[in-house]
């Protein structure tokens, strides 16, 4: 599914962008791997970790979105 959003795993495990760039998730400060992608924000480049705390959190901020 990732590579939909024209993501590719890094050298170093790391979910990355078409420049080679880490994916920094909503919410945090660290890249994450494919295992832990979950999907994008509608319309963004916002990224999602696929735990409930990260899903819940961008669910609660953006509500009012929906």
């Amino acid at each position: 599914m990732a590579s939909e959003f024209g993501l590719e795993v890094g050298e170093d495990g790391y979910l990355v962008d078409e420049e080679g760039d880490p994916v920094i998730p909503s919410g945090s400060d660290e890249p994450m791997t494919l295992e832990e992608f979950a999907g994008t924000g509608v319309g963004s480049r916002v990224f999602i970790k696929g735990d409930f705390n990260s899903v819940s959190e961008y669910v609660e901020e953006h509500r009012s979105d929906i």
